[in-house]
């Protein structure tokens, strides 16, 4: 069984990012082996014995059971630390020592070890996290862990992205029609324009660059969903994915790094064509942006900031559809 081998990692793994009192849901072998074993190509004692070896490597785990239904088994994670205070030091797996950072996940080995709540955290677990959509705009206890993170910056993030958001729509009237659904937030901080959007027909990616703050506890604790990324790489999505991309200071903050060009051309091969891109930046990088879009065919209009300011403008550009010609492969 994939699960359990090397030691069970991946359902380490699974411990890691899921939340006190999360739900792990399984449907497919071992669950209900008894009926389901000769449609596996197995036999009815191997799956016996790979159903035991999971419930305990489960329970080490800190996983109770909390409901059984024919193919489907779903087990809850420990709502709290009293579970891993009893853990003996010689089982296995072990609880990870404080050397590892348990937020750690970009080009990051997978850890054979048991990742244990930080118990500073009362209200990071399922049942106490403010209900959805209450938490949306509520500060996350995990913004203790930002650096210069704190209520009024959080309240500030919030209130600042309505106000863009208002601008943006007055700029691109297609945003917050059912024109554009897939957004990615290319390098975010609190998830406020997400946040901001959350009452229009659309769902953000959020990504929290690989070299900046990790906000990403931030982005999660509110219910959004989001990833890292270094933009010097490529994204690993399906080109033409998204209808919408939006960057804040990417260039300002990253372009020492790797060439702009490069990272406007991995933009352009994952939006979709008549897409658009909303890019607030820097005057001199709005410029230099626009040329190079110019060359992969985009139309661009500079516009000014919600607050007219000089130094900061907003870019907006609709990709264009277009097709290459025959008459190169002659």
């Amino acid at each position: 069984m994939v699960l359990l081998i090397l030691g069970g990692v991946y359902l380490l793994e699974i411990h890691r990012i899921l939340r006190p009192g999360g739900f792990w849901v399984l449907s497919g072998p071992p669950i209900n082996y008894q009926r389901r074993w000769r449609g596996w190509n197995t036999t009815i004692e191997e799956q016996r014995s790979d159903y035991e070896k999971l419930e305990e490597l489960l329970k080490s785990l800190c996983f109770k059971m909390y409901n059984k239904k024919g193919d489907i088994a779903v087990w809850q994670k420990s709502l709290d630390n009293n579970c891993y205070n009893k853990l003996a030091r010689d089982t296995y797996p072990p609880k990870c020592d404080d050397s590892l950072e348990p937020d750690s996940a970009w080009y990051t080995p997978l850890r054979a070890c048991i990742v244990v709540p930080n118990s500073k955290f009362k209200k990071s677990g399922l049942t106490s996290i403010p209900k959805w959509p209450e938490r949306l705009h509520t500060m996350p206890e995990r913004i203790s862990m930002v650096h210069r993170g704190s209520a009024s910056s959080f309240k500030h993030d919030d209130s600042t992205w309505k106000k863009r958001i208002e601008h943006y729509k007055k700029l691109l009237p297609d945003l917050g029609t059912d024109k554009i659904r897939n957004v990615m937030d290319m390098n975010t901080v609190y998830g406020g324009f997400a946040a901001a959007l959350i009452n229009d027909p659309v769902w953000v990616m959020n990504v929290v660059s690989s070299y900046s703050t990790n906000t990403l506890p931030v982005v999660y604790d509110r219910g959004l969903i989001g990833t890292f990324h270094d933009w010097c790489e490529a994204f690993s999505t399906y080109p033409r994915t998204y209808d919408l991309l939006h960057l804040d200071g990417l260039f300002t903050a990253e372009s020492h790094r790797c060439e702009m060009k490069y990272v406007l051309l991995e933009m352009d091969r994952i939006l979709r064509p008549n897409g658009y891109v909303i890019i607030r930046e820097h005057g001199y990088f709005v410029d230099s942006i626009e040329a190079i879009g110019k060359g992969m065919r985009w139309e661009c209009h500079k516009e000014n900031s919600e607050k007219g300011d000089e130094m900061v403008k907003v870019l907006i550009c609709q990709k264009q559809l277009w097709y290459a010609s025959n008459n190169g492969s002659r």
